[in-house]
């Protein structure tokens, strides 16, 4: 087992987020890196996946655990598990009363479809939420009840003796010409309490490896959705929000197959929270209970840096590294419209 890193060689640096100091996220990378990147190819495209899941695993131990949603992310996490022959659980957290049978079920079928074998665990997402919810933003610092519950899954397959967690993740997006706008707070604060949790966890595997990350980045079309980009409050109304994951969804879907990954995508980009905000909708009447009870205090406590920073982190990108992924970007998508940062 190699030295513990959220991330491959250090190519991304999120000390600014773990030390609260306002500092975008900085990317170790050349632009000599950037330009030996293509030109892409299936052989490439392979290796990639390869090293990156050999390299993942190099982190996690003897007995690592991978779990696995059914979405498209963590389907090409497995799919790159499999391609470099890693031993590995994966994993189905199957909240009780069937509260995400949407992701289970489909969860399910593509290991079956792909002859995976997997561990389901049952996990009382509504007990869980009522009872600690708010401890894990004490112990951890994050505000988002999904991530929180992600928390909770390590602690229980940590108790189950495995000796490392990954989860699918992300891979940085392209949003109206900027790069990396995703990497923010809420998905990515887990590489600043790597030291809290008792073994390793790579929370987002798309973006362990750089070769994988950027390639699955420059293989995918430009969001140009500017109020999802910067997270704005105001894009409060749900078709435009709707839209907004829909384009991102279909985007995203194009990068992974440009990148060899096959997909069994589902109607629609889940979070795996749906059926437990309409369980509690039904409990009370009121549509916004699961944002009110489980989200919204969270945001007022003072706990862990989070609430300490109201900076919106981001990858810092130079000009000769924005230079060189447009170059490789216009190659793969020719369009006058493609925005640069500002535009």
């Amino acid at each position: 087992m190699s030295q513990y890193k959220a991330f491959y060689n250090d190519w991304l640096d999120v000390s600014g987020m773990k030390d609260a100091t306002g500092e975008d996220h900085t990317v170790n990378l050349t632009t000599d890196f950037f330009s030996k990147l293509t030109p892409f190819s299936d052989s490439k495209a392979k290796q990639w996946r390869v090293e990156a899941a050999k390299r993942c695993a190099e982190t996690l131990g003897e007995y690592p655990a991978l779990c696995f949603s059914g979405g498209v992310d963590s389907q090409a996490m497995l799919q790159c598990w499999s391609e470099a022959d890693l031993s590995a659980h994966v994993i189905i957290f199957n909240f009780k009363d069937g509260l995400n049978k949407q992701d289970c079920e489909h969860a399910k079928a593509y290991c079956h479809t792909w002859d995976i074998p997997y561990r389901e665990i049952e996990f009382d997402i509504v007990q869980f939420l009522t009872r600690d919810n708010t401890d894990m933003t004490v112990k951890y610092g994050n505000i988002s009840p999904h991530f929180n519950t992600h928390y909770r899954f390590v602690e229980i397959l940590t108790h189950m003796g495995y000796t490392g967690v990954c989860f699918g993740g992300q891979a940085p997006d392209r949003n109206c010409g900027e790069y990396g706008v995703n990497l923010s707070k809420v998905p990515y604060y887990w590489a600043t309490c790597t030291e809290t949790f008792d073994i390793p966890v790579q929370g987002s595997f798309l973006s362990f490896s750089p070769e994988l990350a950027w390639s699955i980045s420059l293989s995918t079309p430009d969001i140009k959705n500017l109020d999802y980009k910067n997270n704005s409050s105001t894009l409060h109304e749900y078709g435009a929000l709707k839209a907004a994951e829909a384009e991102k969804y279909e985007a995203k879907l194009i990068g992974y197959r440009r990148m060899g990954f096959d997909l069994m995508p589902q109607p629609q980009k889940y979070t795996g929270f749906e059926l437990v905000k309409d369980y509690f909708e039904e409990q009370t009447g009121d549509g916004w209970a699961f944002e009110k009870q489980f989200r919204h205090p969270l945001r007022s406590m003072d706990m862990g840096i989070y609430n300490k920073d109201a900076h919106v982190y981001k990858a810092k990108i130079s000009d000769e590294q924005q230079k060189a992924l447009d170059v490789i970007y216009l190659k793969h998508f020719p369009s006058s419209d493609s925005a640069s940062p500002g535009v």
